[in-house]
This record gives structure tokens, sequence and C-alpha cells, in this order.
């Protein structure tokens, strides 16, 4: 009789976690859908713009510039032209806070030389020398964990946070989208079927700048695009 009794309460508890579960998640806060809003800004990179180290204007409000190397417009769209130093940087100079980035590209293997995509928004004023948010399509750069990566990157002699990380492959020659969700202190990065995504206090601020950055081997841009993220 007595053994029948103390086993009791050892049974209600696995029948409310069996039950409960449900009950419990339903109650815990979820992570907000996001849908694109109005469209800030977009670049086909057909203007026939020759890119150089001062800003340009190439719509109202935005203004773009090379950073590091050469790019030039091809029919394809743009291809980054790499000889030496720094990665190839393009960058975007805006006003924007809560978006949705997104960016088709490829690349193609070359002996000496890696390959990946990366864009970043920040705001200089604010987080001086530091991407506030990163994602990376990283194929074969050695400085980063290989696949998709999603960070915050205070610049040398800072320190990288990585927030996540995940596995992912690409092949050359093939186009791929890159997209970048940022609403307040949370973000999300896609492509190709993998996702990463996490909260860091610097994904949050008010931003001004976009830079897209490539590997060092041949790459290729098109269809960038800049929303406006808003819940669903």
């Amino acid at each position: 009789m007595y053994k029948k009794l103390a086993l009791l309460p050892t049974t209600i508890i696995l029948i409310f976690i069996s039950t409960g579960m449900h009950t419990i998640d339903s109650i815990l806060p979820k992570k907000p859908s996001l849908k694109k809003g109005r469209l800030l800004f977009k670049d086909n990179f057909d203007n026939k713009i020759t890119y150089t180290k001062e800003y340009q204007k190439v719509a109202e409000g935005w203004w773009v510039k090379t950073t590091h190397a050469n790019w030039e417009q091809t029919k394809n769209g743009l291809k980054s032209i790499y000889k030496e130093g720094h990665m190839p940087v393009l960058t975007y100079k805006g006003e924007f806070k809560n978006v949705i980035i997104e960016l088709d590209f490829r690349f193609y293997t070359e002996e000496g030389k890696w390959s990946a995509c990366r864009v970043s928004a920040t705001n200089p004023v604010l987080n001086p020398r530091a991407y506030a948010v990163s994602a990376w399509a990283n194929i074969d750069n050695k400085a980063r964990s290989l696949g998709m990566i999603l960070e915050h990157d205070e610049w040398k002699p800072g320190e990288i946070t990585t927030v996540d990380h995940k596995q992912a492959n690409f092949v050359p020659g093939k186009w791929y989208t890159l997209r970048l969700e940022v609403v307040g202190n949370t973000a999300k990065a896609t492509c190709n079927g993998i996702t990463v995504s996490g909260n860091n206090a610097n994904f949050g601020i008010d931003k001004s700048a976009i830079y897209l950055g490539v590997g060092t081997s041949p790459h290729e841009l098109r269809n960038f695009r800049v929303y406006e993220a808003i819940e669903k």
C-alpha cells in the first residue's frame, strides 16, 4: 500500500511533464517573423558608374564608393578586381535601422586566393572601427570558420564576436542569395538553405552604412536590395 502511494507523486510529475510541455512552449516569447516592407534602396549595378574612393550619389539618400580594391560593372552585374592588399569592399551610405538586405553573389576559384561573400551593416559614428552586424557565406577564408557566420566585428586590435555559425557548402559558378535580417538586437542570416541567428547589443544601433565584401578570388554581385523589415 505504502509503496503504491510513494510512486504516486512521480507518476503525477511524469504525466504533467508529458502533457504540459506544449502549454509551457505556448507562453514563451517567440522570435518575430519578418516580411519585406518598403523598398529603401536597390542597385542592379547597371548605371554605368565608375567607382572611386569618393562617395557618389546613386539614389535619393544613398551614396556609394569603393573602399578596397576595384569594382567594375558588367552585363552580369558587378565584378571585383583584386590585385593586392585588403579584400574588395564596396560601401553604401544611407540611413536605416530594422532592415532586410539581400544580395546575389557567385565566385570562381583561383590559385592562391580565397572566396567568400560578406554583408555588413554599421554606423561609423555610433560604433566606430567596427561592423555592427555581419553575415558571411565563407567558402575557404581561413581567418574564420567555414560556412555561414553571424558576427559582430570590432576591427583590429579589437575582437570578433561570433554570434552563430553553421557548416554550409558552396560551389563555384553558381548564383547564391545572401539575406541578412536585422530587427533591434536580433539578426538572422540565410544562404543556400542554412540559417544563423542570434542577439548582440551592437546589432540594434541606428545604421548608416552597408559594406559589401568578397574574397580575393573573382566574384560577381547582382540584385542588391534593402527593405524595411516589419513583423508579420
